[in-house]
């Protein structure tokens, strides 16, 4: 008889219904409040691996092809690119929105890495993400460079 009754009972209540919806929207506000952060932290985590994969290019490519390899930053184009003496243009990277070069204490955003794999300028590249700074620190002699995040 209870059998009965519960299997002509079809469908939902309009309360029930309203407090499943409920539960479910909450849940997914949460991830996506939680998700924000996650992507800005992958953005930021792209950005020094591209950076630095690209540094280490440069500096191989200079050792190796026995040129003087150029790597300038440009605050307004919001992009930095490396130049070979006699191969031309090594790379040219526009960097991502969020992402901003702030200046720094390198001398005109530009240094030189020598056939011999030394470095001409040294000093710090700023980069902002959101209001959290990214310093790149060049340092003298044998190109060697640091990303502060």
């Amino acid at each position: 008889m209870l059998l009965g009754i519960l299997r002509s009972r079809k469908g939902f209540t309009l309360l029930e219904s309203l407090i499943v919806l409920t539960v479910v929207s909450v849940v997914l506000l949460l991830g996506l409040i939680t998700v924000n952060p996650m992507v800005d932290w992958m953005k930021k985590r792209m950005f020094v691996s591209q950076l630095k994969s690209d540094l280490y290019y440069a500096y191989s490519h200079a050792i190796n092809r026995k040129e003087k390899v150029s790597i300038s930053f440009s605050r307004d184009d919001n992009r930095y690119s490396a130049i070979g003496d006699s191969s031309g243009v090594l790379f040219n990277r526009d960097i991502t929105h969020p992402v901003k070069i702030r200046g720094g204490s390198l001398n005109q955003l530009r240094f030189h890495i020598t056939p011999d794999g030394t470095i001409n300028h040294f000093g710090t590249v700023k980069f902002v993400l959101n209001d959290q700074p990214i310093d790149l620190t060049i340092h003298i002699g044998r190109g060697r460079f640091v990303v502060k995040e």
